[in-house]
């Protein structure tokens, strides 16, 4: 019987856990062949766990052990799971989740025993967020125009974990495989979800004034403090201002010298050659005050103070682009 390996974003692994479950149960009695164990649980005993995973099931022909949050085991319980996944009777299903790195002695259990690894995230761009939504539309039969998908797109914003209930409430309310307009979507739409901080950050770089304080408003919700934006955008200025002192020729350059990805490095290193290094300076000043106001040098709300920051980096972004456009103009 098959190993099942979910990973990625802690909103959406439940869902496709749920959704994995409930598919390897079929028709039969969950109470009788599921057992569940949490790695993040305290009192996780992790031989209770192998052990359901060596014995047969008392009440069926099959057993689904499912063990969430490996990322927690210590290196100890992590060595006896994965001998117990080895000794594990062929009638047994493992589910396995984790939000973090499968570690080598988990991972090459699991490659040994010809693993299933299902992906629980929307994906990083925009392009993979689209892929993303459409694929689950179509798997649970809700048929939309295009117009309705970026609707769809744009509401749950950083939170993808909304999609299933929406996904929920269309199915009841027009049926399976009814074609849906954008009007027929709006109208179950409550308010809509946070954003990622690159959407932020993409309308500051472009110099989008009015998109970047709309972004900033849906950005800040009950659980996103103005400091927390304000040191993020400060990493990220100041990721751009250690380029001054190196010779970057390439993103693969940038990436190694910050230690991340390739492409966020590329992004970055495009708007500090739009910016340069006085540029970035600016930036950073302006950041600067903003953190003695946000800490009551000023008697301005959180709000105005952030909207104030956001509008003066927008509009040095966009400043320093058109500059950098009419001098390669007159090149």
């Amino acid at each position: 019987m098959g190993v099942f390996l979910i990973s990625g974003d802690e909103s959406l692994i439940s869902q496709e856990l749920s959704t994995l479950v409930n598919q390897l149960v079929g028709e039969d009695d969950r109470m009788l062949i599921v057992e569940e164990f949490d790695a993040s649980d305290s009192g996780l005993s992790i031989a209770a766990v192998a052990d359901a995973l060596g014995t047969l099931s008392m009440f069926s022909d099959r057993r689904i052990v499912v063990v969430r949050n490996v990322q927690q085991l210590d290196a100890s319980s992590l060595a006896i799971f994965a001998q117990g996944l080895l000794s594990k009777v062929d009638s047994s299903e493992v589910v396995i989740t984790t939000t973090g790195r499968v570690l080598k002695v988990l991972d090459d259990v699991l490659k040994e025993l010809g693993v299933t690894k299902v992906g629980a995230s929307a994906g990083g761009s925009a392009r993979e967020r689209q892929n993303w939504v459409e694929s689950h539309l179509v798997q649970a039969g809700v048929n939309c125009a295009p117009d309705a998908v970026r609707l769809i797109l744009n509401w749950f914003g950083n939170d993808a974990s909304r999609l299933a209930g929406l996904i929920g409430t269309l199915n009841s309310a027009y049926g399976v495989g009814t074609k849906l307009s954008r009007d027929d979507v709006e109208v179950f739409l409550g308010q809509a979800g946070a954003v990622p901080l690159w959407d932020l950050t993409d309308a500051i770089d472009a110099g989008n004034t009015a998109l970047a304080l709309t972004t900033l408003h849906r950005f800040l919700g009950p659980d996103t403090h103005p400091l927390q934006v304000l040191s993020m955008l400060a990493n990220r200025y100041s990721q751009m201002m250690r380029f001054d002192a190196h010779e970057i020729r390439s993103a693969a350059d940038a990436a190694q010298l910050l230690g991340i990805k390739d492409y966020p490095a590329q992004k970055l290193l495009e708007q500090f050659r739009i910016l340069g290094g006085d540029g970035v300076a600016q930036a950073l000043s302006l950041l600067a005050a903003a953190d003695i106001d946000l800490r009551g040098a000023k008697d301005w709300e959180p709000e105005l103070v952030m909207e104030v920051l956001i509008a003066r980096l927008s509009r040095l972004g966009g400043s320093r682009y058109k500059e950098k456009k009419t001098v390669s103009r007159r090149r």
